[in-house]
């Protein structure tokens, strides 16, 4: 796999290594994220190392490799041939030969396999850490997959490691530069491919440069990504139907606590912890409008979870026949990119237009409309509260975009934003592919325009924060 990005993640674990004392490092994030890619590319030019891969098998057969790599690294044909049975004995062994003044690196990678075998495993480490590894020069690193299990085993409170680590990480998704550097594509590809596969190396590596034939594979039950979300969520998740449903609701557009109750059959208040659990793993997200109190909505925060659950989940059927007919999902995949366009230019309005303090997304009623006409919607509202200043913005996934037409229409929808109407000094900005015709301003009020060319200059210059 491309290693790209990762700097501030190989800072972090060079200036442990430089330490001359004993450093616990937890690396972690979800799935295919790359955790193991950052670990290679730390260790590479390292002199000394133990690096070991847990797998999902028998307690006893994980004790045997990860005996069979300590005595192999230390050349301890004792060690080699012993037979050990339980951590306990393997750890009570590694405190006699352990060296005190060497520094070398100590692996743990998919620490959630050792866990799930064997509960008590964290509090084995622990005693090897408090008495041996923490009054020597060894780096110790632990790596996991299982967002809910590492926070919980090795970084709350409630851990028997709690307090012991030196660093940890949080690997995330690789930003949107990260992605176009990565497939060596256009600005705009990348947008494409980062809405349906969001940043995650893994993905990225298995995506064709060719978008259009990218997603004719994509749709395959052959495909790598056919199953994936169902086992991403099985990873992090137990009896998942459920969550299943709920994600499923939400792709449907049942965005309300009330509305997912309804398509779930879950009771209202019982559908809330599973909400809580999703948003712990990335996996959701809830957004309220930046001005007055509406019901809290609720999105799939996760990009290839959301592109599964609205197309390959979806379209299982036909996939399983291979009767899908990907150029009829055309609209309806360019209208989800749409939607994933908004989002980003929304994260990173910060970037794109400095000094507003709150950014977000407005909607509400309408006064006197009749239902199904009664309500608002503007994809980008941010509001500098001291200075009075309200922007109002548009996102268009569309080429030749009329700016004018479209700043009329937001014109119409500041009217009905209640928020220091007097006194407040009100601008406008439309993002879009390209414009037909730009705007600098309108009735006095200053309009910015962004296409695809200005984000991408914009994201550049700030590539740490996109």
């Amino acid at each position: 796999m491309r290693f790209i990005d990762r700097e501030e993640e190989l800072d972090i674990l060079e200036n442990e290594f430089e330490r001359d004392s004993a450093s616990f490092i937890v690396i972690y994030g979800r799935r295919r994220i790359g955790k193991t890619r950052l670990i290679e590319e730390f260790i590479k030019h390292k002199p000394g190392y133990i690096y070991y891969l847990a797998s999902d098998e028998a307690e006893v057969l994980q004790i045997k490799e990860l005996q069979q790599h300590v005595a192999r690294f230390f050349r301890d044909d004792f060690l080699y041939n012993q037979d050990i049975h339980d951590w306990k004995l393997f750890f009570s062994y590694l405190k006699k030969i352990w060296p005190r003044n060497e520094k070398l690196i100590f692996i743990i990678d998919e620490f959630n396999y050792l866990v799930k075998n064997n509960k008590a495993f964290p509090s084995y480490l622990q005693n090897f850490w408090d008495t041996v590894l923490s009054k020597t020069k060894t780096k110790l690193i632990v790596s996991g997959s299982v967002v809910r299990l590492m926070v919980e085993k090795v970084l709350s409170h409630g851990s028997p490691l709690y307090g012991r680590r030196t660093s940890d990480i949080l690997l995330e998704e690789l930003k949107i530069m990260d992605v176009k550097k990565f497939l060596n594509v256009s600005f705009e590809d990348a947008i494409r491919f980062w809405s349906v596969l969001g940043g995650v190396p893994k993905y990225l590596e298995l995506a064709s440069p060719s978008f259009e034939d990218f997603l004719t594979k994509l749709f395959s039950k052959k495909s790598f990504f056919y199953r994936e979300g169902y086992y991403l969520m099985t990873e992090e998740l137990k009896d998942i139907a459920n969550y299943l449903n709920i994600l499923r609701g939400l792709a449907e557009g049942y965005n309300k606590i009330n509305e997912l109750a309804n398509f779930t059959g879950i009771e209202q208040k019982k559908i809330y912890p599973y909400i809580d659990v999703l948003e712990s793993l990335g996996f959701v997200r809830r957004e309220e409008p930046v001005i007055g109190k509406r019901k809290t909505l609720f999105f799939i925060n996760d990009n290839f979870l959301d592109f599964w659950f609205n197309f390959i989940h979806k379209y299982r059927s036909d996939i399983e026949l291979d009767s899908l007919d990907v150029s009829k999902l055309k609209n309806e995949i360019n209208a989800f990119i749409g939607k994933k366009f908004e989002l980003l230019c929304k994260k990173n309005f910060g970037l794109i237009l400095k000094g507003y303090s709150r950014v977000g997304k407005q909607w509400g009623k309408i006064k006197g409309k009749p239902k199904g006409e009664n309500v608002y919607e503007i994809d980008i509202v941010a509001l500098n509260d001291e200075r009075k200043q309200i922007l109002f913005g548009e996102c268009k996934w569309q080429a030749n975009v009329n700016a004018e037409k479209i700043v009329k229409s937001l014109v119409e929808k500041a009217g009905f934003v209640q928020w220091h109407n007097a006194e407040r000094r009100e601008s406008f900005a439309v993002f879009a592919k390209s414009f037909k015709k730009r705007l600098k301003s309108f009735e006095g009020r200053p309009v910015y325009c962004f296409d695809l060319k200005d984000l991408e200059r914009i994201f550049k210059l700030g590539k740490r924060k996109v």
